[in-house]
């Protein structure tokens, strides 16, 4: 039965990586509209040049982003790259300087922006060296032979290998921060459509906001220190007393050492709670807003260690659980709660309303239509107040 274990409850309501909510958006590592431009615009019947990659990057340094991620190579390599190359390129006015104005016995970093913005530099020899150094290391590293290529193959057919050879696979890393940035948002808002007040209070609108953090002994609000912990929410009550720490932790791929550390950190947590409610008479909650197929890589190390020391965990396919959570905490009152029979078969239903439901709230198995007055959507159930 989905209710004999936290495993089993958690591996039914799991959610596949398209599913969880993107907070934001995620701007294209190759923008395709100036690709498309860009290989339309270039002579069909000639081979690429130095002098074309030359006038590409004069006319627009930007392009330059474009054009390194099409050879592979990442803003932070190149840049460091690029400041070994300039400060190593000897100025031909002065043999004892380099190109930039400095001696030859160092080596300083300089962002991308910063040799995009020499191409334009008041000093024209400067200029012309920053054109020809650039030029000369996305030559080496095969641009020709690369737009030569994406040439044959015509703007439209190459545009879209480039979207999903690339852009796909370099949007990975920042939507999975942005789905448990999204996880987070989705969460916020069902507690608003509730009125429960929680910290950080503009974190339905602003996903991306800062965590709050509270002392590791007394679990008041503080300043980040190495003394705090962070909090992805903090549920407060109607006197603005915290009653609930939340952690979100999703991973829709391999947790990795990262997921471990985590993990371990919750079980840290919850024993200073424990500590805290005992000598303070207190009652304040550890709650996991955890979600992601990702788990199933290491189930020991991460989601086993983790489920049974959270006081009520989230999923955003058991979101209305908050719900249940908060009716029985005595801070809203559910009058139905309406478990999708698309979804759970009468007996799930039925034993995840006895564990997590309570007597006075009417329990429904069917589906309730949309624009029903007072409905709040929490996944696998909706709960009318």
């Amino acid at each position: 039965m989905i209710t004999d274990s936290l495993q089993n409850e958690f591996w039914f309501h799991v959610s596949p990586q398209e599913n969880m909510p993107i907070a934001g958006s995620v701007e294209l590592f190759i923008d395709i509209e100036r690709l498309r431009h860009l290989i339309n615009q270039l002579n069909p019947h000639n081979n690429v040049t130095n002098q074309d990659i030359r006038s590409i990057i004069e006319s627009d340094p930007d392009m330059i982003d474009i054009l390194r991620s099409l050879v592979g190579i990442s803003d932070k390599r190149m840049y460091l790259d690029l400041s070994y190359i300039f400060y190593k390129t000897k100025d031909n006015r002065n043999p004892h300087l380099n190109i930039l104005g400095q001696d030859l016995y160092n080596v300083n970093t300089h962002p991308l922006s910063f040799f995009k913005k020499k191409i334009y530099d008041s000093d024209p020899h400067i200029a012309s060296a920053a054109s020809f150094l650039i030029v000369q290391y996305l030559v080496s590293h095969g641009i020709c032979q690369v737009l030569d290529s994406l040439k044959i193959i015509g703007a439209a057919q190459a545009t879209v290998l480039i979207d999903r050879l690339i852009n796909a696979k370099e949007a990975q890393q920042k939507l999975t921060k942005r789905r448990g940035h999204g996880m987070e948002q989705r969460f916020a808002i069902f507690l608003k459509e509730l009125n429960i007040p929680f910290l950080p209070e503009d974190r339905a609108e602003n996903p991306m906001s800062r965590d709050p953090n509270v002392l590791k002994k007394t679990f008041e609000l503080s300043k980040k220190s190495k003394n705090t912990w962070a909090f992805d929410l903090i549920i407060e009550n109607y006197h603005k007393e915290s009653i609930s720490f939340i952690q979100s932790l999703i991973h829709t791929s391999d947790p990795g050492q990262y997921g471990v550390n985590k993990s371990d950190e919750t079980v840290t947590i919850k024993r200073e709670l424990e500590e805290y409610n005992y000598h303070t008479g207190h009652n304040k909650e550890l709650w996991g807003i955890v979600d992601g197929v990702g788990f199933a890589e290491n189930k020991k190390g991460t989601i086993n260690k983790m489920l049974d020391e959270f006081d009520a965990f989230i999923q955003l396919n058991s979101v209305y659980k908050a719900g249940l959570k908060l009716h029985k905490l005595g801070l809203i009152k559910i009058k139905d709660i309406v478990f999708n029979n698309n979804i759970y078969t009468m007996d799930e239903a039925v034993s995840m309303f006895q564990k997590y439901g309570s007597h006075d709230i009417n329990f429904y198995h069917g589906f309730v239509p949309p624009n029903t007055p007072n409905c709040i959507r929490g996944g696998y159930a909706d709960i009318i107040i």
